[in-house]
């Protein structure tokens, strides 16, 4: 199969697989927020940061090592496989422990046992990383998708009875493990590798030189990525945090969509011809023309009609939640970018750029975030879309030293698709407000619609790059 046939097929199927599973998931979040309140869900985003912190130094950086080696067998794998679990089960005990001094922390003793029992996730998700990765290797992403599908569903059936029998912040945990459970279940049945009884030394030394960088890197963005909730958490009220823990979900639900499909398709397609620096960079520049395509109209759009919309699905007691999404969806518009420009650095090896890159953020994250926390909760949360343009700026400094694309250039190749995504921004923004007055429904439809005509009728008469781009996805699949 070709490349440009295999990165369609596999954005296909990686998309199908990211809308079933975020289309299930977003069904059950809505669900869930109208039976259970903000608190329930704040109480999860202050432990979200624990868990996360853990999962990241379960995987070290190892499955991504597997991807881009070029040639890995099953003592690699095997390897792989029982470090995972060894660290899990490690991490584990360590948080179970440090469970008491967390709830202190923010002052909520509910919290010892629930991070307890929550952070059985990272351990059952340890027994199928290398499996998973096995597939994303081999770009096998319809086995992928269908792999996904009984653990959503049953993992949000779980969760969805529970709340509505009254237990509360336990559905959500409930939800969250069951959907691991079942897809570590399906990736042992179906995956044709089993692990064996060997271990290297050396194949672990191997993967861990390139992956331990960017575990280094993984906790900071995790730590980083979670600040919002440790300082909302601590100092504001936990609905607070509910209110913002489900804004920035909801907010993140079509971006991560963007981001999983650009990085389990990117990744994989581009260390396979890494060694092909001319054509690497033609489909760099096609892709990145691509995503902020769908990326920039998508985000803006929702930012337009994040509060009637936030209103209508979750109801008048999420109303500051509806703020706080408008916020995110802006700085949500770059994610999908920031995402592809780092995967060059893990394509290349460039684990220690990639460390460098993070380091350089954070320092440049504290230094905002602890500006706007003067300033309160709203600018708090407005330093978000503050931050995603200076990190856009880090990140395409070091994809240039590589394809020699500086974020000028890439502007330039998506600075119409901007100026549109704006244009649209403001037309479906004052349409909801000068035109309808308490229907919530027209709030979201009428403008939605007018301002999907608008991108679509200009794309087309400019003839811009990246519709005809996506106008080839058709040939492409013949």
């Amino acid at each position: 199969m070709s490349l440009r046939k295999s990165a369609t097929s596999g954005l296909v199927w990686t998309f199908l697989d990211t809308v079933v599973a975020r289309g299930v998931g977003i069904a059950a979040s809505v669900l869930l927020a109208r039976l259970l309140s903000p608190r329930e869900f704040g109480l999860m985003g202050m432990v979200y940061i624990f868990t996360a912190v853990s999962a990241t130094l379960v995987d070290g950086g190892l499955t991504a090592s597997l991807i881009r080696t070029q040639q890995v067998d099953n003592r690699d794998y095997s390897t792989i496989f029982f470090t995972n679990i060894a660290v899990s089960f490690i991490l584990y005990w360590v948080v179970f422990l440090l469970a008491p001094f967390i709830a202190a922390f923010y002052d909520e003793p509910d919290l010892i046992f629930i991070v307890r029992v929550y952070a059985l996730i990272f351990v059952i998700t340890s027994f199928s990383a290398v499996q998973l990765t096995i597939f994303q290797k081999k770009m096998d992403f319809k086995k992928l998708m269908l792999l996904n599908i009984p653990g959503i569903l049953i993992g949000a059936g779980i969760g969805i009875t529970m709340a509505y029998y009254g237990f509360g912040v336990w559905s959500i945990i409930a939800m969250q493990l069951a959907t691991q459970a079942v897809l570590t279940i399906m990736l042992w049945i179906v995956s044709d590798w089993k692990p064996s009884f060997v271990f290297s030394t050396l194949k672990l030394k191997r993967h861990f030189e390139f992956g331990y960088k960017l575990t280094l890197s993984g906790l900071l963005n995790t730590i980083f990525d979670n600040i919002y909730n440790v300082l909302i958490g601590r100092f504001y009220a936990t609905a607070s945090l509910g209110h913002f823990e489900r804004a920035k979900t909801f907010s993140l639900y079509p971006a991560t969509i963007l981001t999983t499909m650009v990085g389990k398709v990117s990744y994989p397609l581009m260390a396979g011809i890494q060694d092909e620096k001319e054509r690497l960079a033609s489909a760099y520049k096609q892709i990145l023309q691509f995503i902020f395509f769908i990326s920039a109209p998508l985000m803006l759009g929702l930012s337009a009609v994040g509060k009637p919309l936030i209103l209508f699905v979750l109801g008048p007691q999420w109303e500051q939640a509806a703020v706080f999404f408008q916020i995110l969806c802006i700085s949500g518009m770059l994610y999908p970018i920031h995402a592809f420009n780092l995967n060059l650095l893990k394509v290349y090896g460039r684990s220690d750029w990639f460390l460098k890159v993070e380091v350089i953020k954070k320092i440049m994250i504290a230094v905002v975030v602890a500006i706007a926390f003067q300033f309160g909760i709203y600018a708090l949360v407005w330093s978000a879309a503050i931050i995603s343009v200076l990190a856009l700026a880090i990140n395409t400094y070091y994809t240039n030293l590589l394809i020699n694309y500086n974020l000028w250039q890439q502007f330039r190749d998506v600075w119409v698709i901007l100026l549109l995504g704006i244009v649209m921004f403001l037309i479906m923004y004052a349409g909801q407000y000068y035109f309808f007055d308490e229907n919530l429904f027209l709030k979201i439809l009428v403008p939605s619609i007018t301002g999907a005509l608008f991108y679509a009728v200009t794309n087309y008469f400019l003839k811009t790059p990246s519709l005809q781009l996506l106008l080839q996805f058709k040939q492409n699949l013949k």
